[in-house]
């Protein structure tokens, strides 16, 4: 009996063979990226992708691929009748050939099986670590990845805080990393990143997993160094101490800033803007049930309006907003560069040319690193020459400080820079607990909510510089830099401490006032009868009483002094201040300069 023709295999086809090319060579990449990551050379970021999410997927692709190509040859084989072929293949263990192939089969898929499975459990811890969420795309990603390396959390994973644990937050998740990974390649994401962070897990199941609400109580010593804006940058020190207090009277103090966790009291607010900032609306509710609510004076919305917005209860990310994502304001970051020794404090004015420097827009950061380079060595060649060459190394150190500052906070590319995420915790640099502590919230009694500084810190102490566990010193010198009085006694801290802005260190900065204007070098005393008040104003007769005369003896005899001479700029260069009464002379000799030119004021 002749025997029958062997029949070839279903995959012995361009298809299968495409598919199994695929598969098995993915699975090699796979094992030789594996072997790579436990030699510990995975640092990079886009290896990971491609061991643990891309070739895998690429096994899959494949084997479906070469199941696809036998199928298609069978039914191809049964179309045409070449060769008798069963819809599916016929394994047979008895016979010694298929026995064998049977047993190849079995090892490889084995074999391909534990590769795939070794690379999805790396790929599962991979989507969770720090390098996927912060590198993978790194333009967007960089500012946040920046700030979280230089932060108190750059040992906690980001899932920790952004995911926490349970398979159903983690599910959400990826659900919008899909949202996000198509915004990066359409390239629609937003610049910057907006916030806060829409859906984000309540406070409660993430940041609570660490610190513990209800054991917060006591106070904290903080004590920050400060360098004034003078030649010798005169170092201090502003100490105080934040009553942590507690939430519950169970821990033995229902007072200081944590009075305000969800545990005794609860604090619901409306927000009329996006990034929480304007608050028009608190509503207070005690454990008794007693409460109140109260209203800002300057509230733009009326009481139906803020029925309809969102009523939020607080937690602590809405004190703690940028627990992580920290982008410290310039004079802070150089006060403590300079407090470490980076920054060599007995370089000459070297505080306010840094906070200078820094503060400049610049279009990139190539500008920014070659633009505060060369203003801090211009300024030392102009002003220091021979200082410039002889501490030439202290001055590059600074240099290379400074613009090590620039990297960690301002991003160009993102759009972001100091002045883009707000920082609720204190009241500095960003309006803050003044939010609501601002003088303006009104219950319907009358009753302000507090602006007391005291109820959640102790009155700032400002002394000399001292080394950490020296005895805190005791001092009656005035803690801010001037006495503040009049309307900046009732200013907010913000007004002149505005992140990413230098704050004034004289009255022109902010007044408008001409520098050259006679009188300037005379003190605004001169003028203002009381210090740091608008009016009154000293009579201009009482210094100027002769030449008063000379001006009053012609046309304007009633006229005051400040109807000609405007405020803080005194000498009459244009045509304006006379138009202000003379509005039908506008026509009149409009090529030509001053009215005085022409009109003579004195007899």
């Amino acid at each position: 009996m002749a025997d029958r023709p062997r029949r070839q295999a279903l995959y012995h086809n361009p298809m299968s063979y495409f598919g199994g090319l695929v598969m098995f060579g993915s699975a090699l990449l796979i094992v030789i990226t594996l072997v790579i990551q436990f030699l510990g050379r995975g640092g990079n970021p886009y290896l990971g992708i491609f061991a643990f999410l891309v070739l895998p997927g690429f096994v899959g692709l494949g084997l479906f691929v070469f199941l696809w190509g036998m199928r298609r040859e069978s039914l191809r084989r049964r179309r045409t009748g070449s060769t008798e072929a069963p819809p599916y293949p016929r394994v047979d263990l008895n016979v010694p050939a298929q026995r064998r192939r049977f047993s190849v089969a079995v090892a490889a898929g084995g074999l391909l099986l534990v590769v795939v499975a070794v690379a999805s459990y790396h790929g599962f811890f991979f989507t969770e670590s720090v390098t996927f969420c912060g590198k993978v795309c790194h333009s967007v990603m960089e500012p946040e990845h920046t700030a979280y390396l230089a932060s108190p959390h750059a040992r906690v994973r980001c899932v920790d805080c952004h995911v926490g644990e349970g398979a159903g937050w983690y599910v959400k998740s990826k659900l919008s990393g899909v949202r996000q990974v198509l915004a990066v390649v359409r390239n629609s994401y937003e610049r910057p990143i907006a916030v806060p962070v829409k859906n984000l897990r309540p406070a409660r199941e993430t940041c609570e997993e660490c610190h513990w609400p209800q054991k917060f109580y006591g106070a904290q010593l903080v004590r920050n160094p400060h360098f004034r804006y003078d030649e010798k940058n005169t170092p201090e020190q502003i100490t105080f101490l934040v009553k942590t207090g507690g939430g519950s009277p169970k821990l033995g103090q229902n007072a200081g800033i944590h009075w305000h966790m969800i545990l005794d009291n609860q604090i619901t607010y409306v927000a009329s803007d996006e990034k929480l900032q304007v608050i028009p609306w608190v509503s207070v509710r005690h454990a008794d049930g007693s409460g109140d609510e109260y209203v800002s004076t300057e509230a733009k919305t009326d009481e139906a309006t803020v029925e309809k917005l969102e009523k939020h209860v607080m937690d602590c990310m809405d004190c703690h907003n940028r627990p992580t994502h920290i982008f410290p304001a310039p004079e802070y970051a150089v006060d403590q560069t300079m407090s470490s020794g980076q920054i060599p404090a007995d370089l000459p004015w070297i505080k306010k040319v840094a906070v200078d420097a820094l503060v400049r827009e610049y279009p990139d950061r190539e500008s920014a690193v070659a633009g505060i380079r060369k203003e801090i060595a211009g300024f030392y060649a102009a002003k220091y020459p021979e200082l410039a060459q002889g501490r030439k190394a202290d001055l590059d150190q600074a240099a290379e400080t400074v613009t090590e500052i620039y990297g960690r906070s301002v991003f160009p590319r993102m759009n972001v820079n100091w002045t883009t995420y707000a920082s609720n915790i204190g009241h500095r640099n960003w309006p803050g607990c003044f939010r609501c502590h601002d003088g303006k919230h009104v219950n319907p009694a009358g009753q302000v909510l507090t602006t007391d500084c005291t109820i959640c810190h102790t009155m700032p102490q400002r002394s000399k510089l001292s080394p950490i566990g020296a005895e805190v010193p005791s001092s009656t010198e005035n803690w801010h830099p001037w006495t503040l009085k009049g309307t900046h006694a009732t200013m907010l801290c913000n007004r002149c401490h505005a992140a990413g802005f230098r704050p004034p260190t004289d009255c022109a900065e902010c007044h408008k006032v001409d520098p050259a204007a006679p009188m300037m070098a005379m003190g605004c005393d001169t003028c203002h009868a009381k210090e740091q008040e608008v009016q009154p104003i000293n009579d201009c007769k009482a210094c100027h009483e002769s030449l008063a005369e000379l001006h009053t003896a012609g046309g304007h005899p009633d006229a005051a002094c400040t109807d000609c001479h405007q405020h803080h700029v005194w000498k009459v260069k244009a045509r304006d201040a006379c138009l202000t009464c003379h509005e039908d002379k506008k026509d009149h000799m409009t090529d030509g300069g001053p009215c005085a030119e022409c009109h003579a004021f004195r007899t």
